[in-house]
């Protein structure tokens, strides 16, 4: 227990009360008399338990300031009880006195204070605690420090306000007010700062320091617990260089483990991580040869064989793609074929039947031809008509099929040249005669989708298409000087319109390649083998 414990279990005490009682009830007119003569207080069991306790004094002072010694000090103390009276009567609950110096460079013992109420909450007296530093040393001063834990450097002590110490020191005599710990350590804990730090203690020692705050009433000390750094490390010297030493040798064994099994293990994983790789990018040319008899001869086996599925799956899979996109666009050429002769045999017909009809209105109510109503209706009479055979020679030109296909791609240069007023410029070389139907429509296609997105996103003022038939195969290139796309935009390379070149390329196994630079144009290469 505690000296504030005590102090508090001895101020509630009944009997402290009565003694106090009887002292306010005396005669005595002189103050600070000592009564020695009451031997009915010798007797109380209460105050013989409370002398044994290890305090150099124990007072009682009554409100008529006359003081009762329950036990009394054994050195020549010299008290200012009228100072401890009025302290103690002020402070609440307890007041402490803390160490002093005296006129003969000694110092004063701790005194520990508090008033007693009686049963009606008034102030009856002031108990006393006198304690001399050999308590605190006693707590704090470890002579055992090594089997402690505290090795050959460590120590605990206390430090005040004033950073002068209030325990004794291990390696300083007379430490108690004489020696200054004005330390980093101190001056965190006074600020609450409690924590723990290496730092250099009051010997200038580099030390591993854990220092606290003490919560005491009107004493504000700190407590430090320290030991030298170079002591506090040894052990840990010690582990590290073992830890080392068993990691090292662990190490070795795992290595030496790893490498006789990595010829058994790594080799092939590394055969199937490469052969993966190769499957990802669709290389599916590849034949693992194992010779093992355990579970990665097995695996590589099985990946051999799902190898050959994959690529007669990867080949049937192409093959239904390119018929099914055959089927598409062929469709749709048939469609269109159809369209333009609806258009051109049957509305054609009949605009041109229309016309006539309006021509001889006119010469039979002799209605003058420059009439402006008239004349506005022929006009749209002539524009619907040619509106209509443009439409139909979009969708199946004519000049195809009867003049072959470098003159209907001279044709279409030329109609869009005169409908965008951009010069498109058309170079050919070698024969087309060889090329099969098919190819001929799928290259015209090509190029009029070419031109056609060129003359509505490139923004300019010239296209060259150049279509070269060699022996072995045909070179298409269209070329202009807009203002060109970003090539790594999926956006701009996944157009509707690029993506029907790349879809006709593809069914006829041809190569494509785009180039485009910002405000330089865009140059389209295609190459379609020639089968003999």
């Amino acid at each position: 227990m505690n000296c504030v414990d005590e102090i508090n279990l001895a101020k509630s005490s009944s009997d402290i009360k009565n003694i106090l009682t009887k002292i306010n009830q005396s005669n005595l007119s002189n103050r600070n008399k000592y009564l020695f003569d009451n031997q009915n207080f010798t007797h109380n069991s209460f105050l013989k338990e409370l002398k044994k306790e290890k305090y150099n004094a124990i007072y009682l002072i009554g409100k008529n300031k006359i003081i009762y010694p329950i036990k009394k000090s054994k050195s020549n103390s010299d008290i200012d009880f009228d100072n401890v009276w009025n302290k103690s009567k002020n402070s609440n609950p307890i007041y402490i006195k803390d160490f002093v110096k005296t006129s003969n460079n000694k110092h004063s013992n701790i005194l520990v204070s508090s008033k007693i109420f009686d049963i009606n909450n008034k102030v009856i007296g002031v108990i006393v605690f006198e304690l001399s530093p050999k308590i605190i040393d006693a707590i704090m001063l470890e002579n055992n420090s090594k089997k402690n834990g505290f090795g050959y450097s460590g120590e605990s002590y206390l430090v005040g306000s004033d950073y002068l110490m209030r325990s004794s020191s291990r390696f300083h005599s007379n430490a108690v007010l004489n020696t200054v710990v004005k330390t980093v350590a101190v001056t965190n804990a006074l600020q609450n700062n409690n924590s723990f730090k290496i730092i250099k203690d009051y010997r200038g020692e580099v030390v591993l320091s854990s220092f606290s705050k003490l919560n005491i009433p009107n004493l504000n000390w700190v407590i430090l617990v320290e030991i030298d750094y170079k002591e506090a490390t040894v052990p840990i010297y010690k582990i590290r260089s073992e830890i080392i030493f068993i990691s090292i040798f662990i190490f070795l064994i795992v290595l030496i483990v790893v490498i006789i099994l990595s010829n058994k293990i790594t080799y092939p994983i590394q055969k199937l991580n490469i052969a993966a790789q190769k499957i990802g990018e669709g290389n599916f040319d590849i034949d693992l040869n194992s010779n093992l008899n355990d579970e990665i001869g097995e695996l590589t086996d099985s990946f051999t064989k799902m190898t050959k599925k994959l690529k007669i799956q990867t080949e049937e899979l192409k093959q239904e793609k390119r018929k099914r996109l055959s089927l598409l666009i062929d469709g749709q050429e048939k469609e269109r074929q159809r369209l333009s002769r609806e258009l051109h045999d049957s509305l054609g017909q009949l605009l041109i039947g229309l016309k006539l009809k309006y021509e001889n209105l006119l010469n039979q109510y002799h209605i003058i031809k420059n009439d402006n109503e008239a004349e506005e209706l022929g006009n749209l009479f002539n524009l619907t008509i040619d509106e209509t055979r443009r439409i139909s020679n979009n969708l199946m030109p004519a000049g195809l099929s009867e003049f072959g296909l470098t003159a209907a791609i001279r044709n279409l240069c030329n109609t869009f040249s005169e409908s965008s007023k951009i010069e498109i410029q058309f170079n050919t070389f070698g024969n087309a005669e060889k090329v099969n139907q098919k190819l001929q429509i799928y290259i015209f296609r090509i190029i009029q989708e070419g031109i056609s997105n060129t003359v509505k996103h490139a923004n300019a003022s010239k296209i060259i298409v150049d279509l070269a038939f060699e022996a072995n195969k045909i070179k298409l290139k269209i070329r202009d000087n807009g203002i060109g796309f970003n090539i790594a935009n999926s956006v701009d390379l996944n157009s509707h319109g690029l993506n029907n070149i790349k879809d006709r390329v593809a069914l006829f196994k041809g190569v494509l390649n785009f180039s485009s630079k910002k405000n330089k144009g865009t140059i389209i290469n295609i190459e379609f083998p020639l089968k003999k």
